[in-house]
């Protein structure tokens, strides 16, 4: 976990204007995938993926990519919300 974030603010920094490399590191932020062990997240590291869901929005030509990325830019901004709240 640690490692892919890491390599993602490496690959985001290398490619600020790629649609995927944006992508990944919100991705990562986030946490809330299957494919690998994810470690509990902090609000600030919520935040910063949603920033990430919204730059690869504003990158995609496709309005369904744009949308989907979106919502999930929302459901950081919510799920950073409650952990805040619990003072995580």
């Amino acid at each position: 976990d640690e490692g892919l974030k890491a390599l993602s603010a490496r690959v985001v920094r290398a490619a600020p204007n790629d649609g995927t490399a944006n992508i990944m590191r919100a991705m990562v932020l986030h946490g809330q995938y299957a494919a690998w062990e994810a470690g509990l997240r902090t609000a600030a590291e919520l935040m910063e993926a949603a920033t990430y869901y919204e730059r690869s929005a504003a990158l995609s030509p496709a309005p369904a990519v744009k949308g989907d990325r979106a919502r999930s830019a929302d459901s950081c901004r919510r799920l950073a919300e409650r952990v805040d709240s619990r003072g995580v």
